[in-house]
Parts: structure tokens; C-alpha cells; sequence
């Protein structure tokens, strides 16, 4: 899975588990809801670590937190992202 994908994918799992939608999450990350679409549609691949970092503070969570998942294992990250 390209990292792209993966990142959007555990977003959309983490709006599900904490029943939130994007545009709270837009509002309590200082997130563009448009940066947020575009991240969720791996859509570009200007995401970067800021980005991510404000996004986990949306979410109330760490960035530790945020790549906690096997989803990011280098096993399941096609690397030619």
C-alpha cells in the first residue's frame, strides 16, 4: 500500500472510532477542510509532517500514536510512493 493510502485510510478509522466527522476534525486541527480532502482522496502528495502534526492534535492524539498500526509496517508500505 503506498504510504498516501495508508495515511488517509487510518485518518478515515480514526474519524470512525472517535465518531467525529472531517469538518470537526478541519476545525479542532486548524486543518483546511480542503487540505483534509485532498488527503483523504491521496489526492497530491503535498501532506507534510506539519500537516500530520496538526491533524493528531485534532484527533487529541501523538504522532506515535498516529503511525501505531500495522498499516505502517515496513512490510505493508510499497516504498516507490
Amino acid at each position: 500500500m503506498e504510504l498516501s493510502k495508508a495515511v488517509s485510510y487510518h485518518i478515515s478509522q480514526l474519524l470512525a472510532e472517535k465518531n467525529i466527522s472531517s469538518y470537526r476534525l478541519s476545525y479542532k486541527s486548524a486543518v483546511p477542510t480542503s487540505t483534509l480532502s485532498h488527503i483523504m482522496l491521496c489526492d497530491g502528495k503535498s501532506c507534510n509532517l506539519s500537516t500530520i502534526f496538526n491533524i493528531c492534535r485534532g484527533f487529541n492524539i501523538s504522532l506515535s500514536e498516529l503511525f501505531n498500526s500495522d498499516l505502517f509496517s515496513f512490510e505493508n508500505i510499497d516504498d516507490n510512493d
